[in-house]
């Protein structure tokens, strides 16, 4: 037994690639609902970061980026469209435990080239920031971002536990295969065993660093710097209907405050929305109402505008 291990989970029928072909990528995400949050507490993110890997063993594919807001989800994913729509109808189906999503549709888009698959990761993994959550994207726990670009993790073993040095889950931290039957059941919600040599933290959630394929969009990104630039774009909602992703997403106030900011900036050299004039903020309200489609009393309330006059200028 050597005295160090490293654990690189690939899921079967997945070979590991030279060169990174786009063939089979695919950028998915959940409708965000409107009236309601899919995970609500710590413990539904864990659930819902746990069910990940299971769905992603089980159709074979490869999760190259996630991240998961409160009310949506989005995933960058390698494998065939069959097995992918498989992945997230699962998924979802497990997130019902959780919230409604029976009123909550998914976008499958495929990524057809390197400049789009760049982009794409970028964006899924600045969403925080796009939310105005006041995190940078590496520090958001329920995301694949602070995985890429890292020292090499070395886990030693030891009895039936595993030393993990610099988890930020903790330091103790075991296999999967190590835990019961009735255990891992509860913990999966599966029956599998594609995912015993994964390893889990001390609170019981799969370590993501075991299911993210991180050498795959290393070799995408070459650098550390290519990524950051990429997830510093500040380009947010655009880049969905740009490309026609998620064309009927409701989005909330808080999706919005981002790129608000960045509008105000760029438009009419302010730095808050709250130093614009009222003919500026009818002017914004134009622009908002152009690029994102909201319009109505959630227009109203974003500009703080009347939405008798909203309703005639639009």
């Amino acid at each position: 037994m050597p005295a160090f291990i490293v654990f690189t989970i690939q899921p079967a029928g997945e070979p590991q690639q030279e060169n990174h072909s786009m063939e089979n990528h695919w950028h998915i995400c959940t409708e965000g609902l409107e009236k309601d949050v899919i995970f609500r507490s710590r413990q539904d993110y864990i659930d819902g970061m746990n069910c990940i890997p299971v769905c992603a063993v089980q159709h074979k594919i490869t999760i190259l980026a996630f991240c998961l807001m409160s009310n949506h989800v989005h995933f960058i994913v390698r494998g065939n469209k069959v097995s992918c729509r498989q992945f997230i109808f699962q998924y979802r189906r497990k997130l019902s435990r959780l919230a409604d999503l029976s009123r909550s549709g998914t976008t499958m888009r495929p990524i057809e080239d390197m400049g789009y698959l760049m982009k794409a990761i970028g964006y899924v993994l600045r969403n925080p920031v796009s939310a105005g959550l006041g995190i940078m994207p590496g520090n958001y726990t329920w995301s694949s971002a602070s995985l890429y670009f890292r020292e090499k993790l070395y886990f030693r073993e030891k009895s039936e536990e595993t030393i993990h040095e610099g988890n930020r889950f903790g330091k103790t931290v075991r296999k999967v295969g190590s835990l019961s039957y009735r255990t891992k059941r509860e913990l999966l919600h599966s029956q599998t065993d594609l995912l015993d040599d994964c390893l889990i933290s001390e609170e019981n959630m799969i370590l993501p660093e075991c299911y993210v394929d991180t050498e795959a969009v290393e070799n995408i990104f070459r650098t550390p710097a290519r990524l950051l630039y990429a997830i510093s774009r500040n380009e947010n909602l655009e880049m969905e209907l740009d490309n026609g992703i998620l064309h009927k997403t409701k989005y909330s106030d808080n999706e919005l405050y981002g790129s608000i900011t960045g509008l105000c900036q760029e438009n009419f050299h302010k730095n808050r929305i709250e130093e614009l004039s009222i003919e500026q903020r009818y002017s914004l309200a134009k622009i908002l109402h152009k690029k994102y489609g909201i319009a109505g009393k959630q227009l109203s309330r974003l500009t703080n505008t009347d939405l008798a006059i909203l309703k005639k200028i639009l």
